[in-house]
């Protein structure tokens, strides 16, 4: 795994100084993750069931609309085909219809600006100009094909057939030349749209698929489908009307479509400051990250705020249920990449204005921790030591000394989970750490509360719900702020280490047979990840770049008397334990989901029992091996020889 060098270095940065102030400049900011409209529908990370998938796009109801023989958006505007006469209605908020003209014979439509394109039930291929006071057609060639869905899309005309081949039309020549594309055949195509650089197909059965953009390139991808929780409309026809879909269904019902959400997750960064340092700490209501993204968002930080990587912790709250962010090479199609708009748009750069505007808000502020403890887990892989276990619960008040303010940073351990079953399965959510933000700021009167994420790999939740769960813990979080807390007091510093440990991965002959014990199985998830793995690791080989080891990045924060310690991967509930055991007499925190999460981080304790944590999960992130069964005592001798 390549990262840039501005952001991890295989070396120990040390930036500190010596200081008696007590008092520090703290800024806070959140920023919204929720993803925009123009994206249509995104696949949801943390689980890889349902087979099917789990995407954001839900559909609502608006009105009937006039009985149509062919429709499309263009712009802010409505257009149909209509007893043969082409009927405008501009924006879904207007209810009149506007008869343009004739339109005889009229197939398919499609458009862009002022121009319209028609296919007739003939084959013939018309353009119309909308600016004209009377409707005009004007033949520009006919197309033999049996074509069931255009749309324009990159200055081209597209046209599926009853074959699922796809046929450009190059607009800006005087005569329309069709050719077959390369793109692979969709079947039973009855709707064709194009936005944000991509086209959007819809089948029959209810499948919506993506075609086009830096997202799973030469490839469609489905963002969609009837899964008769959140979707059971028939949608036959899809639209863009100002840069959103509408769908209609087989009785003209016209639906707006939407993601579906809570409308609960944020990049929220807290920034602290004294004479010499600035530290940003960043919580991401997201699934996990990768290094090498988290390396292009530092980046970006640095060239805008001048503040270099190693002081900037950034911490995935690991919520099931937010759009994919990160890679899953092995998981189904739709959430083995990230949706580029959606990642290197709207969430890096909500990251980088989250950090920016903490900046701006710097404040004089006394920082204050407390500890509590509630379980709101369990070690569920390793029932026969329940003692591992992290139930603390870590809390900073930031106390503005100018005004009457707090804000709040707390931190757990607990997989975000909820729910498997029903609509929540498919809703856009932060899951417990976002009802315990909203519980916290609704009874402190607080505008801002930052969730990090402890070593929760192995911890799952004991109740059922997120209310619970959520409610226990700003309860708990509650209690810690109303009784004695310590001042943090004294200087900073911060330190990113690289630990890179050794790994030994299956040989070529290994991987093959591997391979071919799951040839068999088809539509079976485990099957399809296994041969999927098998293909990165023979790809590997192909080209010698087989890993030989995997790096862990530990990643250091002392801000005063308080060292908060920040773990890449998913760091199973030991790790806490042990790294607390090291400074037994001093505040000590430890995250997980920092920097970087690409795979678990087991002791020997899961890799012995080659358990989900210890084995199998490294096949869902596509690495070579686990570690190794000295892993544990290996990170933490390390740790203590550094003493950050």
């Amino acid at each position: 795994m390549k990262i840039k060098s501005i952001v991890l270095l295989s070396f120990v940065i040390f930036l500190g100084f010596s200081c008696t102030k007590d008092v520090y400049q703290v800024g806070t900011s959140k920023v919204s993750l929720e993803p925009e409209n123009d994206l249509i529908s995104l696949a949801l990370g943390g689980y890889a069931a349902p087979w099917e998938g789990r995407f954001t796009l839900q559909w609502i109801e608006i009105e009937t609309i006039p009985s149509f023989t062919a429709i499309t958006g263009i712009d802010n505007s409505f257009y149909i085909i209509s007893d043969n006469s082409l009927l405008k209605k501009e924006s879904v908020t207007n209810s009149q219809w506007e008869n343009l003209g004739r339109a005889d014979k009229i197939k398919y439509i499609s458009g862009i600006g002022s121009t319209l394109y028609a296919i007739s039930v003939d084959g013939k291929l018309l353009k119309s100009d909308l600016d004209d006071e009377s409707l005009s057609w004007k033949k520009l060639n006919s197309i033999n094909k049996s074509i069931n869905a255009i749309a324009v899309f990159n200055n081209s005309l597209y046209a599926v057939d009853n074959d699922g081949s796809f046929w450009v039309a190059d607009l800006s020549k005087n005569e329309l030349d069709w050719k077959e594309t390369e793109y692979d055949k969709l079947n039973n195509i009855v709707s064709l749209v194009a936005n944000n650089k991509k086209l959007i197909a819809q089948t029959k059965d209810g499948i919506m698929y993506q075609f086009g953009g830096d997202h799973h390139e030469n490839t469609w991808v489905k963002i969609a489908y009837k899964n008769d929780v959140t979707i059971k409309e028939d949608i036959q026809n899809i639209l863009m009307v100002d840069n959103s879909i509408y769908g209609v269904d087989i009785n003209s019902k016209l639906y707006s479509g939407e993601h579906r959400s809570k409308k609960d997750i944020y990049s929220h960064a807290l920034s602290i400051k004294d004479d010499k340092n600035t530290i940003v700490i960043v919580g991401l209501d997201v699934t996990g990250i990768n290094d090498t993204f988290i390396g292009m968002v530092k980046e970006d930080i640095f060239n805008s705020t001048g503040i270099p990587a190693s002081s900037i912790f950034i911490n995935a709250s690991h919520t099931h249920f937010a759009p994919v962010a990160q890679n899953w090479p092995t998981w189904q199609v739709s959430n083995r990449l990230a949706d580029s708009l959606y990642l290197y748009v709207q969430v890096k750069d909500a990251i980088v204005k989250s950090v920016e505007e903490s900046l701006s808000n710097l404040s004089p502020a006394e920082l204050y921790f407390g500890r509590g403890k509630v379980d709101l887990g369990y070690n569920r892989s390793l029932a026969e030591h329940p003692e591992l276990y992290d139930n603390a619960v870590d809390v900073i008040k930031v106390k503005y000394t100018k005004s009457n303010d707090e804000s709040y940073l707390f931190m757990a351990a607990c997989h975000p989970v909820f729910s498997t079953e029903g609509a929540l399965h498919y809703t856009i959510s932060a899951n417990f750490p976002g009802v315990a933000r909203k519980i916290i700021e609704e009874k402190t009167a607080t505008s801002n509360s930052i969730f990090l994420q402890g070593t929760a790999g192995d911890i799952n939740p004991i109740d059922q719900g997120e209310e619970i769960t959520g409610e226990k813990l700003a309860n708990e979080v509650i209690s810690v702020l109303s009784g004695p807390m310590e001042k943090i007091a004294g200087p900073t510093s911060f330190y990113l280490d690289t630990l890179q440990l050794p790994i030994n991965p299956l040989v070529r002959e290994e991987v093959i047979a591997f391979k071919k014990s799951f040839m068999e199985k088809e539509h079976d998830m485990i099957s399809e990840r296994n041969r999927k793995w098998s293909d990165i690791m023979l790809t590997y080989y192909d080209e010698n770049t087989m890993p030989t080891s995997m790096p862990v990045y530990v990643h250091t924060l002392n801000i005063g008397n308080w060292k908060l310690v920040g773990f890449s991967r998913e760091a199973t509930s030991s790790y806490s334990l042990d790294v607390k055991n090291l400074w037994p007499d001093q505040l000590v925190s430890v995250a997980a989901y920092t920097n970087d999460v690409s795979s678990y981080l087991p002791t020997h304790l899961h890799i012995e029992k080659r358990n989900y944590e210890g084995y199998d999960s490294f096949i869902w992130y596509g690495m070579p091996d686990t570690f190794s069964m000295t892993v544990e005592d290996t990170i933490m001798s390390s740790i203590k020889e550094n003493n950050r």
